[in-house]
């Protein structure tokens, strides 16, 4: 695989820093979706092994890759608590409780928001504050008066922002977002 450019061998160091790194919040969203610690572990280490088998899979930083996990784990919590519940070949809706989607969307809503800031904090120091400003619901041309700039440069900034986190956080992270969160933001 690759991550920033650079070639991973699964049998490496550079693997095994990124497992490390990354496993912890993969075994905790599985086993706090799942309610098991055991099963947790499971689907975080199946998640693992599926990035493995897909060596030709290609991130453009740590964080794509991290968003990329976060869809297996998701999807394979999804596929548990099917079997579990005998649930086949219909929406995952019609399986769960409203406890339980509700309990699955803030999981997976917490997750996805510490992505995003942890990307918004890599941004420049104007930038974050446009990007922070606008997830406030501030407009443009508040956001202008705000930081005593004019609107055209709050334009260019937050286009340059968006950019940036497009290219941080690859197309997986927008799969999270537009898959299960368009109504959050």
């Amino acid at each position: 695989m690759r991550v920033s450019g650079k070639t991973i061998q699964y049998n490496s160091k550079e693997f095994n820093e990124i497992f490390e790194r990354l496993f912890p919040s993969m075994y905790m969203l599985a086993s706090r979706i799942l309610k098991s610690q055991e099963k947790g572990k499971d689907i975080a280490q199946e998640a693992f092994v599926k990035l493995w088998q897909k060596d030709s899979e290609e991130f453009s930083s740590e964080k794509a890759l991290q968003a990329y996990l976060y869809v297996l784990v998701k999807n394979a919590c999804i596929s548990q608590i099917r079997k579990e519940k005998n649930i086949f070949n219909t929406s995952i809706d019609e399986g769960l409780t409203v406890v339980e989607k509700s309990f699955l969307n803030e999981i997976l809503r917490e997750e996805t928001y510490k992505l995003l800031h942890e990307a918004i904090n890599e941004l420049s120091p104007q930038a974050e504050q446009v990007v922070r400003l606008t997830l406030n619901g501030y407009r443009n041309q508040d956001i202008a008066s705000e930081l005593e700039i004019t609107i055209n440069s709050v334009k260019t900034v937050k286009k340059r922002a968006y950019n940036r986190l497009r290219q941080v956080l690859g197309s997986q992270f927008v799969m999270i977002v537009l898959g299960d969160f368009y109504e959050y933001f």
